[in-house]
């Protein structure tokens, strides 16, 4: 009985041992890395969502060429990126006051002509001629700008001496109600036995105003303060979405009126639907649920309103619907009836994601080739910080490992997935009997047995031994004395 078990400890051993190859995942895509550089990063094309057995792409692996596994990670995806535009040019108003009156106390009117200019008329203080006035701050006109500032730089009349001041910033959509928002931002302009300092940069809170005043706060007496020559607005970062792929499924009518069932074949990372109705002039609302499954419930996403009218010659859709992130593959569309529902005919849903990016290190030689689909697959990937050291997810689309002894830095270049390719084939995907796992129950149970009839001969031996009673009472046998 020892020989059966020891071989069942040694199978299930062997197996969890085994070291894996590319053969033993469903399908893999070529890799255009040539291996002459560290690190690699590749965008994860969309037949790979279609092939992997988990959702968290678990069995996803990057082999070389001699067939060995490679480190990988996993960079975090941006949905939204900042674009920030090159600085514009803003016009300063000069406002003029009589020397001693207060800038508060002013009123400022902006007229805009036929032709786009800007007139600014300023009313209040003391009455007097143009010549006897000084300028007691500027005007900066917003209403062109969408976004708000998030700085403006300034320049000035160069001095001999140069100077320091400090600059206040207030903010109005209407020129009657001013609020503060920077109270005192140093501005310097000074030259010291060769070296300049220059400081021109305000810095704004982000919030969004028509327009601004700018004057100097108070400061000490005989200060020369410079007149202001010019100023550019740096605009607060614009929010761009990402690059999105996209991928369509039609639909069969559900058990219940106004269901609609949609199998993508896949597990894409949804974050984006798009409902494509059958027939022109409907306008419905409908839930959006999906599962993994088909024996699992259904898990409500979204909800909305989808519509496709004509409009002169031509047709207007309902836009883009903000769902997920969803990676299951059935979908379930749920329309209300109230109204006729959507016809006879069935919808299309179309699917939008943003796609991972896979990073990692070109250890071995080419060609190296990415694999996927496995169903006992376990999570591999390190966190993108320990492959790429230094990792900062501002870093934008351009990310460099860091070296911390000194300033020596490894960009990562960009590989390209070629078309799939079959390796094990769509059996890696399915449910595999985990022989491993019945092993060591065949082991288990096995020992259960051989305990279980080491038990029964005990017993059975102890019932055939007699005992003493017994002997004295058994005939045949002659008593003592």
């Amino acid at each position: 009985m020892r020989c059966p078990t020891g071989w069942l400890l040694l199978i299930a051993t062997c197996s969890a041992l085994a070291a894996e190859r590319p053969g033993d995942y469903a399908y893999g895509a070529r890799l255009e890395a040539d291996g002459r550089d560290a690190i690699y990063e590749v965008v994860v094309p969309a037949a790979v969502y279609r092939g992997v057995a988990f959702a968290d792409l678990r069995d996803v692996r990057v082999f070389n060429g001699n067939d060995e596994v490679v480190p990988h990670a996993w960079r975090p995806r941006r949905t939204q990126t900042a674009e920030n535009e090159a600085p514009a040019a803003l016009t300063l108003f000069p406002l003029k006051a009589e020397s001693g009156a207060a800038l508060e106390g002013l009123s400022i009117r902006v007229q805009r002509g036929p032709s786009g200019t800007v007139t600014v008329d300023v009313a209040g203080g003391t009455p007097g001629s143009a010549v006897s006035k000084r300028t007691v701050g500027y005007l900066v006109d917003l209403t062109a700008f969408e976004r708000g500032l998030q700085a403006i730089e300034l320049d000035w009349e160069p001095s001999p001496g140069g100077f320091a001041g400090r600059l206040r910033v207030d903010g109005s959509d209407d020129l009657g109600s001013w609020r503060q928002l920077v109270a005192a931002s140093p501005l310097v302009d000074l030259e010291v036995a060769g070296q300049r300092l220059q400081q021109k940069r305000v810095e704004l809170p982000r919030q969004k105003v028509k327009y601004l005043r700018l004057s100097w706060a108070p400061q000490g007496e005989g200060t020369p303060l410079p007149e202001l020559t010019g100023a550019r607005a740096e605009l607060v970062a614009r929010s761009v979405e990402a690059q999105r792929e996209w991928a369509s499924a039609g639909s069969t009518k559900g058990e219940k009126p106004g269901e609609y069932l949609v199998d993508t074949q896949s597990h894409f990372p949804v974050d984006r639907v798009r409902v494509h109705l059958p027939e022109a002039n409907t306008v419905v609302q409908f839930d959006l649920l999906a599962r993994d499954r088909t024996d699992q419930p259904w898990r409500r996403v979204t909800n909305g309103v989808a519509y496709r009218l004509r409009k002169g010659g031509g047709e207007i859709e309902s836009p883009d619907l903000i769902a997920g992130p969803a990676t299951e593959r059935y979908w379930l569309l749920r329309v209300d009836q109230r109204g006729g529902g959507i016809g006879s005919s069935t919808p299309t849903l179309e699917v939008g994601w943003v796609p991972h990016q896979l990073v990692f290190v070109a250890r071995g030689s080419a060609p190296f080739q990415l694999t996927y689909g496995k169903r006992d697959a376990q999570a591999a990937a390190y966190a993108i910080e320990t492959l790429v050291p230094g990792f900062r997810a501002d870093a934008g689309a351009t990310i460099r490992a860091v070296r911390v002894a000194d300033s020596q830095t490894v960009s990562v270049q960009a590989a390209k997935a070629l078309g799939p390719t079959e390796l094990g084939g769509e059996a890696r995907r399915l449910e595999v009997v985990d022989w491993k796992r019945w092993s060591l129950w065949a082991v288990l149970i096995l020992g259960v047995v051989i305990l279980a009839g080491m038990a029964w001969r005990l017993v059975k031996q102890l019932d055939k031994s007699p005992t003493p009673a017994t002997r004295e009472n058994t005939p045949g046998k002659d008593r003592p004395g």
